[in-house]
């Protein structure tokens, strides 16, 4: 019984020797920045012209594409033809 005992916290100090070795898993957030992968764009924001006017055009590309499926537009057309949001 003291035998195995001795076995198993040798074992277990070796684990935790061989870890303070490794490189941490975890990032220092605010000072530290993750990888970026390369499809990465950027904040998602509503852009608008100088004239106040959004520029989105009702694509509802951005609706299709989001994973959490948060984002939903709803769009009409205008006297000119094209679609705006409402």
């Amino acid at each position: 019984m003291h035998h195995m005992f001795l076995t198993e916290l040798v074992r277990g100090m070796g684990i935790i020797v061989g870890h303070y070795f490794m490189e941490p898993a975890t990032i220092n957030y605010p000072f530290e920045k993750g990888p970026l992968s390369s499809r990465f764009r950027g904040e998602h924001a509503l852009r608008r012209y100088p004239s106040g006017e959004e520029r989105c055009i009702a694509c509802k590309l951005c609706e299709a594409i989001c994973p959490a499926q948060a984002i939903t537009i709803e769009a009409e057309s205008r006297p000119d033809g094209s679609r705006r949001t409402t």
